[in-house]
């Protein structure tokens, strides 16, 4: 008998043993009496949008537990509930193995986790969820108009954010310094003490520096993203400056780390931004140097060409150069030419849209809104050579967009139609999306591409001010 038993322990202690060596982590749900069946495991990347799916739990069922056989790196990872639509995170290291239990219809709440990491990770977002009325409330505000600075937004949300240090201060205490919690707690910390300003040189130098972008764990956690975008907030919204930051981030970055490629794709959104002056230029310098003339082969060779294709098209017109004529028909198909409507203006836009396209509806009467306050304060006129970008619309739905918005003062309506000759025009400027504005002076001239009007605004009165002077 005695022989048996020792027989079976050992069998069971090699099955134990062969199990810890096989699963890198376990994860085991227990759910009583909840609205969801099933529950998606994530793991965060870069920021809290981005995600790797890793598995499928079906919480009522044997296959509510995950075992995990390959070995993975360390960070925030969460549980989303697809029909209630709540999330819960925790953190998930190799060698983890993570119980939680939940019920009811509030997960957070009802929620007991084993492991400390987790459990102050759990009462973290507890907390959070209780302090989610200043959220709301700051979008609120931001909905009816009202404006904050960096200094007026910290000033709003100060007491969440000094109960959140309070919290996460307390809480690194426990932690170790390998921890992915730590590093997530400290990570947020040192955003939630920095306030940028544009003038603040010296905060600018030292700001990346805290932070150690290419610790693998820092990935996998939803702070990443947070750090370049504050560290731009340091940046004024123009391309030379803004290509400093763009390279003071790469620069801090290994070829090797799997945050490159969503570092990149984060600054073609910004260099893409209308807002941005000269933002063109910027996109253009990113691809250049990044893609271009970059040795590391962090892009499939399709999307390398697409963007270097992409890089061509926008650098077939320059700034300070005469700007591609066009010479179209308008509502009663006379044929008028851009650069001889110029003539007639101290500045012309030139506007490419479509009267179906939702945000052309709300920036086209925004911009010509903008160009009636700079005409009165600067004494200058400005003409509209506005191309209906759509070939196949009917005149009556053009003609009834320009009556509807009232764009009628110093208009040229014109219309692109779907030629081939036409094509190599919307090539030349790049005119695939819309709406897009570019100004030209008085002598066809093009002077900025890919406006807004912040930056149309931006750039009239700083010319005017350099005139004075």
């Amino acid at each position: 008998m005695k022989t048996t038993f020792k027989r079976l322990l050992f069998i069971g202690l090699l099955l134990f043993l062969s199990f810890k060596g096989i699963a890198q982590f376990v994860l085991k749900i227990n759910a009583s009496n909840t609205i969801d069946s099933v529950a998606y495991l994530r793991a965060s990347l870069f920021d809290d949008k981005n995600y790797i799916p890793k598995d499928t739990i079906k919480l009522f069922k044997s296959s509510n537990t995950i075992k995990n056989t390959k070995s993975i790196v360390g960070g925030i990872y969460f549980l989303y509930f697809p029909k209630s639509k709540q999330k819960i995170q925790f953190v998930l290291e190799d060698q983890d193995t993570v119980r939680l239990t939940i019920s009811g219809n509030d997960y957070l709440q009802t929620a007991s986790i084993n492991l400390t990491k987790n459990n102050i990770l759990l009462g973290y977002q507890r907390l959070e969820k209780g302090l989610s009325h200043y959220d709301s409330s700051y979008a609120l505000a931001l909905k009816t108009g009202k404006k904050f600075n960096q200094i007026q937004k910290a000033a709003y949300f100060k007491v969440k954010t000094d109960s959140l240090v309070s919290y996460r201060t307390i809480a690194l205490k426990r932690l170790k310094k390998t921890d992915a919690l730590y590093l997530f707690f400290n990570t947020l910390n040192e955003l939630d003490r920095t306030i940028p300003s544009k003038r603040d040189y010296e905060g600018r130098v030292q700001f990346l520096k805290q932070f150690e972008l290419n610790e693998p764990k820092l990935f996998f956690t939803p702070t990443m993203k947070q750090i370049i975008v504050e560290y731009l907030s340091y940046y004024p919204l123009q391309s030379d400056s803004l290509i400093q930051g763009l390279d003071a981030v790469f620069s801090s970055l290994l070829c090797t780390n799997k945050a490159y490629p969503f570092v990149f794709d984060y600054f073609t959104k910004v260099f893409k931004n209308r807002d941005v002056q000269n933002n063109t230029e910027g996109y253009a310098y990113l691809i250049n140097k990044y893609v271009k003339n970059n040795t590391c082969a962090f892009l499939d060779k399709k999307n390398q060409q697409a963007l270097i294709a992409e890089l061509n098209q926008i650098q077939a017109q320059k700034i300070n150069d005469t700007a591609v004529d066009l010479i179209l028909e308008d509502t009663t198909g006379v044929k008028l030419s851009l650069l001889n409507v110029a003539k007639q203006y101290n500045y012309t836009l030139l506007i490419f849209f479509d009267p179906n396209c939702e945000h052309c509806k709300v920036e086209l009467p925004k911009m010509d809104s903008t160009i009636k306050v700079l005409e009165r304060d600067l004494l200058i006129k400005i003409g509209k050579y506005a191309v209906c970008n759509e070939p196949n619309i009917e005149k009556s739905v053009w003609k009834n967009f320009i009556i509807s918005n009232r764009l009628d003062s110093q208009y040229a309506h014109v219309i692109m139609s779907g030629n081939n000759e036409n094509i190599a025009l919307r090539k030349a400027y790049d005119a695939f999306t819309n709406p897009l504005f570019y100004l030209l002076d008085k002598d066809g001239v093009l002077i900025a591409k890919k406006l807004s009007s912040n930056t149309l605004r931006k750039i009239l009165i700083q010319s005017f001010r350099n005139f004075k002077n």
